[in-house]
């Protein structure tokens, strides 16, 4: 898919999301981005879109209600005239040790990590199936997954499983919406370790990856900007981004 003239949803845009936008931006795309409760780092993602001579705007949204979801697809559709692709960003990650496990956990993960990205995927392939092709293929839905939920580690287990069942999501997203549509996942390791983190916490994470590090936005953004603009070949693929720690 050409990115000249695209238009793109990023679900959330902090961090790695803005970096993605700006990449976008740099390619002709026009990009739209959500945000749940802090507008301000959009906003300010938004202006440097608009600083690159492309369109962009913020949409407030609770994107785990259907409704909320399908508000802010239309208002790209209506914005930008149509939606090319959507990149399923959005997450959070919260340890939530099993002794003080409680069901709220369980809600919060599934809210954020499958039943946001589930909503906004509906709701971006309803709007791509009905839209005329571009370049071969009415759009392209990239979700962000997680090298763990094939191989989890513990404290975190209501996160992966919402993560697991994201995976699952875009394989059988991706059956649904062929030859239309194209469904992929990156599921990197860690980006830019999260602020909740310690110091040691990160180092002992760095300890098991064999490369030795971290990753970088541009370690995943790069490989989002391959499936959405170097192959219109790949659905239904997962794509471990993670140093290696898969192998540790």
């Amino acid at each position: 898919m050409n990115l000249a003239g695209a238009s793109v949803l990023i679900t959330g845009g902090r961090r790695v999301g803005g970096a993605l936008a700006l990449l976008l931006a740099d390619r002709g795309a026009n990009v739209a981005l959500t945000y749940h409760t802090r507008r301000e780092p959009i906003e300010a993602t938004v202006e440097q879109v608009k600083q690159r001579g492309r369109q962009s705007f913020a949409i407030a949204a609770d994107l785990s209600q259907s409704d909320q979801a399908e508000r802010a697809v239309a208002e790209v559709v209506t914005t930008f005239g149509r939606i090319d692709a959507l990149v399923n960003m959005a997450s959070i990650y919260d340890r939530t040790p099993f002794e003080t496990l409680k069901p709220a956990d369980f809600d919060a993960m599934i809210a954020s990590n499958l039943a946001a990205p589930y909503h906004s995927a509906v709701a971006a392939s309803r709007a791509m199936l009905a839209q005329t092709a571009r370049d071969g293929l009415k759009g392209k839905i990239v979700n962000v997954g997680d090298w763990a939920t094939d191989r989890p580690y513990k404290d975190y287990l209501p996160y992966i499983v919402a993560k697991g069942g994201l995976t699952t999501f875009t394989l059988a997203l991706a059956v649904e919406l062929a030859p239309h549509v194209t469904v992929n996942m990156i599921q990197p390791a860690i980006i830019d370790p999260p602020p909740h983190l310690s110091e040691a916490e990160t180092q002992a994470i760095i300890d098991q990856i064999p490369l030795q590090r971290v990753g970088t936005p541009d370690d995943a953004n790069r490989l989002i900007l391959y499936l959405l603009e170097g192959t219109d070949f790949a659905t239904g693929s997962l794509y471990r981004i993670d140093g290696g720690r898969f192998l540790a």
